[in-house]
């Protein structure tokens, strides 16, 4: 196996981020009813401004249940690479360090934004700032919308 060099993990982990980023927002605008499949099954931890969340699941209720419709607007995002090998599973078990590639890994990201809740341009901004672990999928699914990376860990906080 050739070795993997710090410019092909900055690649993947900024890859990585930029469309996870972009899918992920929009899912939160539009596409509510998808939001559960960015989460992994568990553990997770999610904190909305301090108040711990179960899963996923409750993520996407919360969502298009409880929460006026929202327009994100990111302003900057970034990524660090936690761990470069991350200890993936495969459906059949822990996948062997010899099979690790290059999205073998955990990243933080952190995005910083807009968000205005409600359907009116009038209504005020308020700013946010979001932490996530995303951690690779174990079974992406096939084809164009296959999600790569899924979050372990959020944290989102509204700046005052």
């Amino acid at each position: 196996m050739a070795t993997i060099t710090d410019d092909q993990l900055t690649k993947v982990s900024t890859e990585a981020a930029t469309d996870f980023v972009q899918a992920f927002y929009v899912a939160l605008q539009s596409n509510r009813q998808a939001i559960d499949s960015y989460y992994c099954a568990a553990p997770t931890t999610i904190l909305f401004n301090g108040n711990q969340v179960a899963d996923g699941a409750a993520v996407q209720e919360i969502f298009t249940n409880q929460m006026p419709n929202a327009k994100y607007e990111v302003q900057s995002f970034d990524c660090q690479i936690i761990n470069r090998a991350y200890p993936s599973t495969t459906p059949n078990g822990p996948k062997p360090p010899s099979e690790m590639g290059i999205k073998d890994m955990s990243l933080l990201v952190l995005v910083s934004g807009h968000v205005r809740y409600g359907d009116g341009s009038d209504l005020p901004q308020r700013g946010f700032s979001e932490t996530f672990v995303l951690i690779p999928n174990p079974t992406p699914e096939k084809g164009k919308r296959r999600k790569e990376w899924l979050i372990q860990s959020q944290n989102f906080r509204l700046v005052v």
